[in-house]
């Protein structure tokens, strides 16, 4: 009976250490077919058509295909639509890939395309998706043909429809189960499906293996929230996090020594202002924020604080994007000419300030609200996060000063003017009924020298009036993990199907 128990409590043994063993092997061989992404902010929701800002996009652009794409240079693609025409000046036509299928395995089709866009504009969606608000219907031709027709002629709808407006969604899948259920269950025909989602922790994804473009090289993506720098830093470094994009010069400083991470800088075309409120005092007055400008020291700050990872801007329009015109040159460094318009404004003992920011960019807000202290502008600053800020902004209750960033993803100047520019758009905070008008000459003229002109007039008066305090077009500085293989795009957007394992 001794030698039974012996016997039996070997074999027990063995098949526990055989056991732990095939755990660890199969946790190696999960971690290696993982790609863990770290981001600033989560999600704000998880339905594509209810959300508008580039970190939710991040990790819908992997669940959700759009109908058109951009290529490694940039260049506008087929995705969902194989090719696109105007085919006359207010309808563009879309022919749609065959054979596609929803992860549920709902088809997807004309009728899709119509469902989604229908959708979108709808006002009981309540949709801050604003690209295309011109769209007048959706037409199903067949079922692989569908015309977008619009109320007025929009030059570059498919540039829209690269990523927020261009989302499709199953129908059938939409209707059954509801927006509140859809918001935390998404269903995309994506390369990746959804697992799931802990708020404000991650995003979990699995490899879709029946992808049109064939199956992702990794298993699992998965999006980690990680709101300060210090700790992505510190999940780079321990491994926990794979790759990250906005790394600020001191991050990657800090991680330049280290053989297991892979630091590289990409060209970007987010382009980061203060916002004035130019309908309230002093600000009304073009002299005083004629006098911002030239407060800032921003190629300093760029090299000193930025590792000259950044380039100055005139406006608000990145190098890269249609429309942008180098005529136009930035304010130089000049605090003799602040306080001298200052002073004509009726201010030579300056002002009192309230200035909101993003505590991401603590010591770049702190170096501008410094320099304007310099002029005798007093600053009180208010530091919060991302989301605060971002919800203050849509709540109008944002302080008569904010520090923002800006991607005009369409790479058109019209990303870059939508919603700050024309007057009744929701983040302007000026009023010019020349800029009005230009706007709606870039937005609905379909000649591109006339498009151009209009957004290079445009660019002028922004320089002129000083509706912004300018800064800088900031490069993507990116950290991923030395085994990794990955390109970042010109958008800076996180579509993660192109990366592999080295």
């Amino acid at each position: 009976m001794k030698q039974k128990r012996i016997c039996f409590v070997l074999a027990l043994a063995f098949i526990v250490v055989m056991l732990a063993g095939y755990g660890v092997n199969s946790l190696a061989a999960s971690k290696k077919n993982t790609l863990v992404v770290a981001q600033t902010i989560d999600a704000s929701t998880l339905d594509p058509q209810k959300q508008g800002k580039m970190p939710d996009m991040n990790i819908l652009i992997n669940i959700f295909d759009t109908l058109v794409t951009r290529d490694a240079k940039g260049r506008l693609a087929p995705a969902l639509a194989t090719e696109w025409k105007a085919i006359n000046n207010v309808t563009w036509q879309f022919k749609l890939r065959k054979g596609v299928k929803f992860h549920d395995g709902e088809e997807f089709d004309a009728a899709a395309v119509k469902f989604s866009i229908d959708r979108l504009l709808d006002p009981k969606t309540v949709s801050p998706i604003a690209e295309l608000r011109n769209v007048k219907e959706t037409v199903v031709v067949d079922k692989y043909t569908v015309n977008i027709v619009t109320n007025e002629p929009d030059p570059i709808l498919p540039n829209k429809t690269v990523l927020f407006g261009g989302v499709i969604m199953p129908p059938k899948y939409v209707k059954e189960k509801g927006d509140d259920f859809v918001a935390k269950n998404p269903v995309g025909t994506g390369p990746y499906k959804f697992v799931s989602w802990q708020k404000d922790h991650q995003v979990v994804m699995e490899a879709n293996k029946d992808y049109w473009r064939g199956a992702p090289k990794f298993d699992r993506l998965i999006f980690k929230t990680i709101p300060s720098m210090a700790d992505t830093v510190a999940a780079l470094k321990a491994g926990e996090v794979d790759f990250v994009i906005g790394l600020t010069a001191d991050a990657a400083n800090s991680l330049a020594n280290d053989n297991n991470i892979k630091i590289l800088s990409a060209p970007w075309i987010r382009t980061y202002y203060v916002s004035l409120n130019a309908t309230v005092k002093p600000l009304n007055d073009p002299r005083v924020r004629q006098a911002l400008n030239y407060a800032v020291n921003t190629q300093g700050i760029i090299k000193n604080i930025l590792g000259g990872k950044a380039k100055r801007v005139a406006t608000l329009v990145p190098s890269q994007n249609f429309g942008y015109d180098a005529s136009v040159k930035p304010y130089p460094y000049s605090p003799a000419k602040a306080k001298k318009l200052l002073a004509q404004a009726g201010y030579p003992n300056g002002f009192t300030v309230t200035f909101d920011a993003d505590n991401l960019f603590l010591t770049e807000i702190q170096a501008i609200a410094a320099q304007l202290e310099q002029v005798g502008v007093k600053v009180k600053l208010n530091v919060m996060d991302n989301k605060t800020m971002v919800s203050k902004m849509q709540a109008k209750t944002v302080s008569e000063m904010y520090f923002i960033g800006n991607t005009g993803w369409t790479l058109d100047a019209m990303s870059n003017f939508q919603s700050y520019v024309k007057s009744d758009r929701r983040y302007a905070r000026l009023k010019n009924s020349k800029l009005d008008e230009l706007v709606d000459v870039e937005e609905t003229t379909i000649d591109p020298a006339k498009r151009k002109a209009a957004m290079a007039e445009i660019q002028k008066i922004l320089k002129d009036e000083a509706y912004f305090i300018y800064l800088w077009q900031l490069d993507n500085i990116c950290a991923m993990n030395s085994k990794i293989s990955y390109t970042p795009n010109v958008l800076g957007v996180l579509w993660m199907f192109p990366a592999k394992n080295k």
